[in-house]
């Protein structure tokens, strides 16, 4: 009797089998999210790691895959290739980090700033403000001078503002960006670092233009040169389309949002429609599509090029220098530079005689943009612009194989109206299904990041979505062609009464009761849940994929009872309190710090304004002192003055207490303290009742070293 072989080979259940036959060829597209994995642990990370650390991890689980592999087969292969591709998002976020790191502003400095002006914008109360680079600034050593500042300028500039590519000169108070306004919250310093802006500042001084040192390259002058194009190209659309209809034309065209007056954001932001503003993957699909069209079309008219020539691909090359052209002179904002990688996939895949819109062109793109740029990840643009794609992806792709013809009827069936009638229908069908699934993928990202839902936000999109592409979208394109010969005039008017439709839908879209609901702010395992189950349902094809329904209802359920917010709320520097009362949240401040008062309302799940919040009770104010008291017992008193003397700050020092001084030492006593230079090493401040205690959270935790907080120091 022969001997039996034995093997290591692990056996496969049939059910793994057939999952695995049925769906390999589903599993590059995994791609961009193991890549997401690895940046997401290096931005997890408490401290900054070195730059052999993912060299270091990736050779020991390398070895554990091989090995595993070596009993499984094709097991080990995917395991392989799932470690590498989480080390290399890891490595490219710490390659990154340490392109972007560069000197920045550590603490209040008034100098003399002389820079070039890089482009203009407006801030949130209408300032202009100026994005200036190659900067010298007097009194600070030429190491620690940061790449980028942003300037406010209060007064008014005799001669108007400095055109981008000008140097200016000007006396300008420089602070370092802001951070975090609460724990938890969104972190400023972090995207300013990534961003390569080292400080903000304000001016009330004149701003004189000063000669440029010495000639600049040709990258610098093509750069001067498109900013000013923009420049002129924005101020020409605002006097051709005076009003709101020109401030519009502006955004969308060049990205110049300055001029959108702060009613018709609001508007366009209660009914979901402030995505047209922000240069995005629908503007860009709209102006490729319909170059794309419009050249293929053209040529098919012509007998002979439309039999000689590709005429398909020579419409994808003029479709994608359109959209270059487009991404040159919008300013190329990050999310525009994401949008036109990805309809760059998409035409060159037509190029390459492969499917334009699937979901590898996608994984492909979110590959792209995630090795370029790894703090997209956290960006609320990339994750709704890739949501909706892949919805809208999946869900074609899903009724691809569906008959419509007993909806529609057969081609050439009926009279010209009934065909005409169900030609209308049939789009009216396919543009409610595509709003329908990009609103319900983008929802539960929308309402996490701006705590606040648009239920009407459908219909919103479906009154103004059609004409932006059928009628805003090719006015502007036929403008830019009548332009040169003095013929766009029509071309603008027609686009300003599309505008008009536009806006008129946002206010009376958001205008409706209810048309805004707030979300109080949610755990972050909330979103991941959902984005990972949402994956698996869009991915996979077989039966196994409705798993992915699970974890999508885990995170709603936790959704559901979020965790309870801070009883007190303490700005950076103490420079604004908040306390919970029996209204909602009680401000010390009727004005200032305005965007952290927003912040916190806004995560609250309250829609009131500071003023309102400013009036209410529980947070008593005795002159420089605000005190707030706990259900437990415990008081919290922020003391904002420096000439408190130590017999007063002795006094307030009791127990069951926690004093908060952001201009004065911490007192000896029986209290709970933070003095000045505690609260300017943990940032702000988050206090909750817990049993007869007190919880502190902070915004900076001095365990926590990471390179955005003190960028710079690889470098000096």
């Amino acid at each position: 009797m022969g001997q039996i072989k034995r093997t290591n080979k692990v056996r496969l259940t049939p059910v793994i089998h057939q999952f695995y036959v049925q769906e390999s060829r589903r599993f590059v597209l995994w791609l961009p999210v193991f890549l997401g994995v690895g940046i997401w642990i290096y931005f997890a990370l408490p401290r900054e790691p070195g730059w052999g650390l993912g060299l270091l991890c990736l050779g020991p689980l390398l070895w554990i895959a091989s090995g595993f592999a070596r009993r499984t087969g094709w097991g080990g292969l995917a395991l392989a290739w799932v470690l590498f591709c989480v080390a290399l998002g890891f490595g490219a976020a710490i390659l990154s980090a340490r392109v972007a790191d560069a000197p920045a502003i550590k603490f209040p400095v008034g100098e003399t700033v002389e820079g070039r002006v890089l482009e203009l914008s407006r801030s949130a109360s209408g300032n202009p403000r100026l994005l200036v680079d190659d900067l010298s600034v007097y009194g600070l050593e030429p190491g620690r001078v940061p790449a980028r500042v942003r300037l406010t300028v209060l007064d008014p500039v005799p001669g108007g503002l400095p055109l981008p590519g000008e140097r200016i000169r000007v006396y300008a108070n420089l602070m370092p960006t802001g951070e975090a306004v609460e724990p938890g919250a969104f972190d400023f310093r972090r995207r300013a670092f990534f961003e390569g802006l080292g400080g903000i500042g304000l001016t009330r001084g004149l701003v004189f233009r000063v000669p440029p040192d010495g000639t600049p390259s040709w990258t610098d002058r093509a750069r001067i040169w498109l900013a000013q194009v923009r420049s002129r190209l924005s101020a020409g659309l605002q006097e051709a389309l005076p009003g709101r209809e020109g401030a519009f034309a502006a955004a969308i065209i060049v990205g110049d949002r300055a001029q959108i007056n702060e009613s018709d954001a609001e508007a366009l932001r209660a009914s979901n429609l402030a995505h047209l503003l922000a240069i995005s993957g629908l503007h860009m699909g709209i102006l490729t599509g319909l170059i794309f069209a419009l050249v293929r079309v053209g040529l098919a008219a012509l007998p002979g090029p439309s039999l000689r020539w590709p005429t398909k691909k020579i419409a994808a090359l003029a479709a994608l220098s359109a959209g270059l052209a487009y991404l040159a002179l919008s300013g190329a904002t990050v999310a525009t530079q994401r949008a036109f990688i990805m309809v760059s996939v998409a035409l060159v895949a037509i190029l390459v005689n492969r499917p334009a819109i699937s979901l590898r062109a996608l994984a492909l793109a979110a590959a792209i943009i995630l090795l370029i740029r790894p703090i997209s990840l956290l960006d609320v643009g990339f994750q709704m612009s890739f949501a909706a794609t892949a919805a809208l992806v999946a869900g074609y792709e899903a009724v691809r194989g569906v008959d419509f013809s007993q909806w529609t009827g057969r081609a050439g069936e009926g009279t010209w109206p009934v065909r005409l009638g169900r030609m209308a229908l049939f789009y009216v069908a396919a543009l409610l299904f595509t709003s329908l699934l990009a609103g319900l993928a983008t929802a539960p990202y929308a309402a996490y990041h701006f705590n606040r839902t648009a239920p009407f936000g459908l219909l919103a999109n479906l009154l103004a979505v059609p004409v932006m592409g059928l009628v805003i979208a090719p006015s502007a394109c036929l403008a830019a062609v009548l332009a040169p010969f003095g013929l766009a005039d029509w071309p603008l008017w027609a686009m300003g009464r599309g505008i008009e439709h536009v806006l008129t839908v946002a206010h009376w879209v958001g205008g409706m009761d209810g048309a805004v609901r707030p979300v109080q702010a949610a755990a972050p395992i909330t979103l991941v849940l959902i984005t990972l189950g949402g994956l698996w349902l869009v991915i996979w094809r077989g039966r196994l994929r409705l798993a992915g329904i699970a974890p999508v209802l885990a995170g709603f359920i936790l959704w559901a009872d979020p965790p309870p917010r801070p009883d007190v709320l303490v700005a950076p520097g103490g420079r604004l309190v908040g306390a919970t009362g029996p209204e909602g949240r009680a401000l010390d401040r009727l004005k200032g710090q305005s965007f952290a008062a927003k912040s916190w309302l806004r995560r609250d799940g309250d829609l009131s304004d500071q003023s309102q919040a400013a009036v209410r009770s529980g947070l008593d104010l005795d002159g420089s002192i605000r005190i707030a008291r706990l259900e437990n017992g415990w008081a919290v008193k922020v003391i904002s003055t420096r000439k408190a003397d130590a017999l007063t700050t002795q006094a307030l020092c009791g127990e069951d207490t926690l004093l908060i001084l952001p201009s004065l030492d911490a007192p000896e006593g029986p209290c709970r303290a933070i003095g000045r230079r505690d609260l300017a090493r943990l940032g702000a401040l988050a206090i909750w009742s817990d049993g007869d205690e007190i919880k502190v959270k902070t915004a900076r935790d001095p365990a926590r070293r990471r390179i955005w907080m003190d960028p710079g120091r690889s470098r000096q």
